[in-house]
């Protein structure tokens, strides 16, 4: 009995400190000057380059993404401005236009990838992860490096690894960020962000 009381003690002591190191680590997902979170921050725009690769082919593109909360214009160009992609989700439904193809129309951005795709792209959780937050959607798995960023997501089918984290308008965000899937892998490398009001 008294060795149990001391076990308890002793746990009771390590999860203080436990408790203590979480909380003295400082939130790197929050700007000291504007002091808002950066997963309420969803009115913004973003401006990358992106390589995809697929089994078919290599593409490297521009690429321009604004948010809105849940409307969003998610543009990949390539050289001279030539349009890859161009894909909207606005109030009323999604739209995807594709060069030599006809515009496409959807209720649900997502919804639409698969349907022309052939599978799950995830449009929503990639609206997360570049900004390092996990999205929250059932089965995914984080892991975290010392410093508490996100270093990979599992997700489904997707892995996820972000790396050399830069200081965008005052929040810690990831530079680079590569998912890579059966059907593609994709590297996204951050140039800038313009956090709206």
């Amino acid at each position: 009995m008294h060795l149990n009381i001391r076990l308890h003690y002793w746990l009771l002591a390590l999860l203080l400190v436990l408790s203590g190191c979480a909380s003295n680590r400082p939130d790197i997902t929050i700007d000291p000057a504007r002091g808002v979170p950066l997963s309420e921050l969803n009115h913004w725009q973003l401006k990358a380059r992106v390589a995809i690769k697929t089994p078919e082919e290599n593409v490297t593109a521009s690429l321009n993404w604004q948010k809105n909360g849940p409307l969003f214009d998610f543009y990949l160009s390539g050289a001279f401005g030539v349009t890859i992609a161009h894909l909207v989700q606005d109030d009323v439904h999604a739209t995807l236009e594709i060069p030599d193809s006809e515009k496409l129309f959807h209720t649900n951005a997502e919804q639409l990838l698969q349907q022309t795709l052939g599978w799950q792209f995830p449009i929503d959780a990639l609206s997360y992860w570049v900004k390092g937050l996990p999205s929250h959607q059932a089965g995914e798995q984080v892991s975290y490096d010392e410093q508490g960023r996100i270093n990979q997501i599992t997700l489904n089918q997707w892995q996820i690894e972000f790396s050399k984290y830069r200081k965008f308008q005052g929040y810690l965000l990831p530079k680079m960020i590569q998912a890579k899937h059966p059907q593609l892998s994709i590297k996204v490398v951050a140039k800038k962000w313009l956090f709206l009001e």
